[in-house]
């Protein structure tokens, strides 16, 4: 048994008897585990060997595979910076084998305040639970970082953030939140994050290289963002929720990027749908190179504008309604339904499997689909501005 470990053995982690101080502070890398030289047999003895030292250095937990049937809690960790920074992650690397599991209500990790802290190639599951979250994060928290981490969440037919797999409540600030190359598993939600409206926005999320499956009400749903980034993302699933969409932004201001994503909702109502969203003129919202595939027997939007949704450019996105799809002069695969400022189309290609589509190539055109005809009807007039309309020929 290493010197940490005997020299923590004899104390009863607790709060209640234990101040920031009363223990070592922890530096350098540790084990988590049942091996012989495992620092801490759980994460909870690691959790709390944080809250009654604290940090004086850069902190790597390293977790040996296996199932930890525990739930992770953190709060602010004393010392805990930029450079002192936590890290939980696989010692083997394996996220398949290292797995957090917590099968009651609430949530499998809650991080209530807890800044400068990551999570790497391990699983988080709550799946067995009947409600709750994989993650929950409360409180004024940033540096957050998600990173090969597989969330396994309740299969449900709920929606709200309640049921959400990753949970960013809406309680404070939350800035410099990254999930990168992680899979998101079932829930109401794969994630919901909420910036507090009317006060400082978040800023600088970053949503990569994730894959969102089975969720029942959204794929990914942000609210009061300033700038995020998400990029080289999948969302497929097959719910049966009229109103599903697969990426939701709400009162999402500046130079949004929105790029190289896929969706696949065989029965969902809008690919991705922006509402009150308005970047700066010198400083355009970026919705490039997606593809999105939507389809249902409701109304289906493959990309929907509405409100303030200004300053945007729009190029070289694919978009197809399924077959299933309603035929509806409201079925167009861009609407904008608010005052539609400054949106630039380039190069996009929006298909209907239905009634034919349209291929859109040119430069810039304001407030376009506000004049956009029926779906079936093949008329249209071509803009002075050199922008082209053609009709295709529906695939039945």
């Amino acid at each position: 048994m290493n010197k940490l470990l005997t020299t923590l053995a004899g104390i009863a982690f607790s709060l209640s008897t234990f101040a920031a101080g009363d223990c070592p502070s922890l530096s350098g890398e540790f084990t988590i585990g049942n091996s012989e030289n495992a620092d801490f047999a759980t994460l909870t003895d690691a959790s709390n060997a944080l809250k009654c030292g604290g940090v004086s250095g850069p902190v790597t937990f390293l977790l040996e595979d296996g199932t930890y049937n525990e739930r992770l809690v953190l709060s602010s960790v004393p010392g805990a910076s930029a450079f002192n920074t936590i890290s939980f992650e696989s010692k083997s690397g394996n996220n398949a084998e290292t797995v957090i599991s917590y099968g009651s209500s609430d949530a499998t990790v809650i991080l209530n305040g807890t800044s400068y802290v990551s999570f790497e190639n391990i699983t988080i599951d709550h799946k067995t639970s009947t409600y709750g979250n994989c993650v929950r994060v409360d409180g004024k928290t940033n540096n957050l970082t998600f990173k090969g981490v597989v969330f396994e969440g309740v299969e449900t037919t709920r929606a709200g953030a309640n049921n959400a797999v990753v949970y960013f409540s809406s309680t404070a600030p939350k800035t410099d939140i990254v999930v990168e190359d992680c899979e998101i598993n079932n829930g109401s939600a794969g994630i919901v994050k909420g910036g507090i409206n009317g006060e400082t926005m978040d800023t600088k999320t970053s949503i990569t290289g994730t894959l969102f499956f089975n969720q029942y009400e959204t794929g990914l749903a942000l609210t009061n963002e300033d700038a995020p980034v998400i990029t080289n993302n999948v969302v497929s699933t097959l719910t049966t929720h009229n109103g599903f969409r697969a990426i939701n932004l709400d009162n999402v201001a500046n130079n949004v990027i929105v790029s190289n994503n896929i969706v696949n909702a065989a029965n969902g109502s809008y690919g991705l749908a922006m509402n009150n969203c308005s970047a700066q003129a010198t400083s355009l919202g970026q919705i490039n190179n997606n593809s999105i595939a939507v389809g249902g027997t409701s109304e289906t939007y493959g990309i929907y504008l509405s409100g303030s949704s200004d300053n945007q450019v729009l190029n070289f996105n694919r978009v197809k309604l399924t077959i299933n799809g309603q035929q509806s002069a409201t079925q167009a695969y861009y609407r904008n339904a608010g005052t539609g400022n400054n949106i630039n189309l380039m190069n996009n290609i929006f298909y209907d499997l239905n009634t034919g589509g349209y291929t859109i190539i040119g430069n810039t055109y304001k407030d376009f689909f506000n004049q956009l005809p029926a779906q079936s009807n093949p008329s249209l007039t071509v803009s002075s501005n050199g922008l082209m309309i053609e009709k295709v020929t529906p695939i039945k």
